[in-house]
């Protein structure tokens, strides 16, 4: 046998070799591939080092995972608190659900959505580098509004100003503070336990409104500052009627130091629908009947009643005529429109309004601290204008022995 032949078999014979080792090896790979496709990647299960929050849901089924997921975040409801009562949102009333199930749905299809060699790949990156789901709340953010809005309600409460009586002496009815939820803030905390999945009982956030005027500022009202009378014919209804009604909506104001009283405000638009009657009225210079005749001399009342106490005049205007229930000078004429009779409380403490008509008689009365009160003294001069008589009127104060006059308005009349 040549040298060449014998080479020959030894290189056929390790050729066979290999051939064998490589379809043993080839069997091999594919038995471990088979194995690890039924037992690891397809197996019915979740893979390995997967987290929802902080569950561990590796090589459980899905429903074994959803049911893990569930029994650790259920959805609840939420009570909340305040004042030692405690009020509840229901979840059903506001839709509220987790993303639970198509967490377990992803977790589980992340080694079965791409190609076979890919799930390979992603299985084996997810077992050694893991993967983490975060649970996300969902609910009807309308209906949320709504069951916060319902809690309110049973919370909330207005406040109360301080008033005072002078039927018999001064009489102080004492102020009470309000309760207003702040529906933002609790709406916040909400979302954020719902997002959280923290059920702990939430404490509300309530704010104490203090009243506009509190007890102790009504405390410091102790006399009468100004007042006046007028007279009307109480035979004429209607008119008396309107005089009453808007003097009664002026009633019982207390006005702060540095606030501003309008009679407009205080009286509503002179309509119907307001209350008001038909009476006669002055327009453009002659007398029509109008809903709200008579409510100038409401006005004019209180007018002078502010004129006498010193407080501030801030906004009066006259009749086109000189009406005939005060002198010239001493009127205030309301509209509508851009007439208004306003006043200022200058004073350092609150002063308390007092009107009332009936009987043919229309009075008020300004209230205030016996630390304001002041003298006061009105003078009115005449003058003729083209023709038309007018009237200026002035007013002197005296304060610890000082005094000063200021002119409140000029007016001119056509008769």
């Amino acid at each position: 046998m040549s040298e060449d032949t014998t080479v020959k078999r030894k290189g056929s014979f390790k050729s066979k070799r290999n051939g064998v080792i490589l379809i043993i090896a080839i069997i091999i790979i594919a038995f471990a591939l088979k194995q690890f496709t039924s037992k690891k990647l397809y197996n019915g299960k979740i893979a390995q080092n997967i987290y929802i929050e902080d569950v561990n849901i590796s090589n459980l089924t899905k429903q074994d995972a959803l049911d893990t997921i569930n029994a650790k975040y259920p959805v609840k409801n939420l009570n909340l608190s305040y004042d030692n009562k405690e009020y509840t949102i229901e979840a059903k009333d506001v839709d509220l659900s987790y993303n639970t199930k198509q967490l377990v749905d992803d977790a589980y299809n992340l080694t079965r959505k791409k190609s076979y060699f890919s799930n390979i790949i992603t299985y084996i990156s997810t077992k050694f580098g893991g993967h983490d789901y975060i649970i996300e709340a969902y609910y009807n953010e309308d209906k949320l509004d709504e069951q916060i809005g319902q809690v309110s309600k049973q919370i909330n409460k207005d406040y109360v100003d301080a008033t005072i009586s002078v039927s018999s002496g001064i009489t102080v009815k004492e102020s009470q503070s309000g309760l207003k939820c702040d529906d933002e803030a609790n709406k916040k905390s909400i979302k954020k336990a719902y997002k959280e999945k923290n059920y702990k009982t939430i404490a509300l956030k309530v704010d104490v409104i203090q009243p506009r005027v509190k007890t102790e500022d009504v405390q410091s009202i102790d006399t009468v500052l100004g007042s006046y009378s007028t007279t009307f014919n109480a035979g004429q209804y209607e008119r008396s009627y309107n005089i009453a009604l808007a003097l009664s909506r002026c009633s019982g104001t207390v006005i702060m130091p540095g606030e501003t009283f309008s009679y407009n405000d205080a009286t509503g638009p002179r309509i119907v629908s307001n209350g008001f009657k038909y009476a006669s009225v002055i327009v453009a210079g002659d007398y029509q009947d109008a809903p709200g005749g008579g409510v100038c001399q409401g006005s004019t009342t209180l007018f002078n009643a502010v004129l006498l106490s010193g407080l501030d005049i801030t906004q009066v205007r006259n009749h086109s005529k000189t009406p005939a229930y005060v002198s010239r000078g001493r009127d205030a004429m309301v509209n509508d429109g851009d007439s208004d009779f306003k006043f200022t409380n200058n004073f350092d403490h609150p002063v308390y309004i007092s009107t009332y008509a009936g009987a043919g008689r229309a009075s008020a009365q300004i209230y205030g601290s016996s630390k304001d009160k002041v003298g006061v003294s009105i003078k009115t001069t005449t003058f003729t204008y083209s023709g038309l008589p007018g009237a200026k009127t002035y007013r002197t104060i005296t304060k610890d022995g000082k005094s000063e006059t200021t002119q409140i308005y000029t007016a001119v009349y056509r008769d």
